[in-house]
């Protein structure tokens, strides 16, 4: 049975699959400035380093650093989708702000440009790398992070494979069986480097889940043999909807608004990359409005979210986020919050069986899955209402490929979705785009 929830309205880019709504009319004064193009690297965004260096935008795509404390140097040239520029012909050179230090003379080595000065003893210096090309030179400042044994950010799809007969440097027969495998992630324009995971962490729990799609990884970078390895410290998933501070995830291009409202009337939106890293508010805003009000949305003083003063409410609001963002400087979006205390964690709940026999879980839909997992039982028919609170995007279709579900979720109403699970794990759900994720649990 379906039932109305309620006129929202979701407009702007909610996923990278949705359609763009027009927007209230502007002036035409307003209208032209909006419409301005910023350059590149005005547009504030973070990048996740392909070959795990880091990586600064400039006039002409972005420039990647990796450097050692043994002195070594290796710059690549990116383009803004973060692919590989040809180096052909290309020279460079890089200035380390510490007195003494010479500076560092780069040329062209296969793909990227390479350099070696002396080893350094501090862990964090300022960098200024300028690399010429056809006449035209490009240069980018960066603060680097020289830990003992390297560290980055790695980007790339993460993959497994069986445990080989000889097994790489890091990793013994124990670990590998343990872990169902060698994990590694394919970088691009780079050999796969290995990922492995801090002594006493779960790798199978930690990475299983992951294989197959594109991820970040964080953490100590070294060099064995010729191959690299990294021990992860932190992962996370290319454009992964789950709420992180308890609030609702929309999509604009690759950058991600979580977006809470809070009783006492303040709501809060954090801006974050495609990897839900956050990205540098300075400079941002924007407004808020509800209820015929409109009060401006500007970064909070740790500058870790964007904050606007609504009065203060126990009811769901229709709430309206405008925020010029990278590629849309009118991007607006509708949500129909409910407010809440703060950051909201959801347990895992378990399905309860009605008087029939059935499991039954209600899943709300709002940029994301809530609950995102689920546990129920094999053998037992489940029935999963799914209530749509948003219109549009990627969430109009169910995917649960496992047991054979393909369900439409018509936007505003509830859908039920009835099947009985045969076989126990973990099991995904997801959009038609497979953006928003789930899990079911059976046991």
């Amino acid at each position: 049975m379906k039932r109305l929830m309620g006129v929202v309205v979701v407009a702007g880019l909610l996923a990278a699959c949705d359609k763009k709504t027009q927007a209230p009319a502007a002036p035409p004064a307003e209208t032209a400035k909006a419409s301005a193009k910023q350059p590149h690297a005005a547009e504030p965004h973070a990048h996740a380093a392909p070959h795990g260096g880091w990586v600064e935008t400039t006039a002409r795509g972005h420039l990647e650093l990796v450097a050692s404390r043994e002195g070594g140097y290796r710059v690549y040239l990116l383009d803004d989708a973060l692919s590989p520029r040809p180096v052909d012909g290309a020279s460079g050179s890089i200035k380390v702000a510490k007195g003494g230090y010479p500076d560092v003379a780069l040329s062209v080595v296969g793909d990227h440009l390479e350099g070696q000065g002396p080893a350094h003893t501090d862990e964090h210096l300022v960098m200024v790398v300028t690399v010429v090309r056809e006449g035209k030179p490009e240069t980018a400042r960066f603060n680097a992070h020289l830990e003992a044994e390297g560290h980055g950010d790695l980007m790339g799809e993460l993959r497994q494979e069986p445990c080989p007969s000889t097994l790489p440097e890091g990793l013994t027969a124990e670990q590998c069986a343990k872990q169902g495998g060698v994990y590694t992630v394919a970088v691009q324009g780079g050999a796969p480097v290995l990922v492995l995971t801090a002594p006493g962490q779960d790798a199978k729990a930690l990475l299983g889940p992951k294989v197959g799609q594109r991820v970040h990884i964080a953490g100590a970078v070294e060099e064995v043999g010729g191959s690299r390895r990294v021990q992860a410290e932190a992962l996370s998933v290319e454009h992964d909807h789950t709420p992180l501070q308890g609030g609702i995830v929309a999509m604009s291009g690759d950058m991600h608004l979580e977006v809470l409202s809070l009783r006492s009337g303040e709501v809060r939106v954090w801006v974050t990359d495609a990897f839900r890293k956050p990205v540098p508010l300075a400079g941002m805003k924007g407004t808020v409005e509800a209820g015929g009000q409109n009060v401006p949305l500007t970064p909070e003083p740790g500058g870790q979210f964007l904050a606007a003063k609504l009065p203060a409410s126990e009811q769901e609001r229709e709430t309206t986020v405008r925020l010029p963002m990278p590629g849309d400087p009118e991007y607006f979006i509708t949500f129909l919050l409910a407010p809440k205390d703060g950051s909201v964690a959801v347990a895992s709940p378990a399905a309860k069986a009605d008087a029939s026999g059935v499991q039954e879980v209600t899943i709300t839909v709002a940029g994301g899955y809530s609950p995102s997992e689920v546990k129920l039982k094999k053998g037992m028919p489940v029935r999963l209402r799914f209530i749509r609170k948003d219109t549009g995007g990627c969430a109009d279709e169910l995917l649960i490929p496992d047991f054979g579900v393909k369900q439409p979720l018509p936007g505003l109403t509830e859908t039920v979705v009835e099947f009985t699970p045969d076989k126990t794990g973990s099991f995904p759900f997801t959009c038609g785009m497979r953006m928003l994720k789930g899990t079911l649990v059976v046991n």
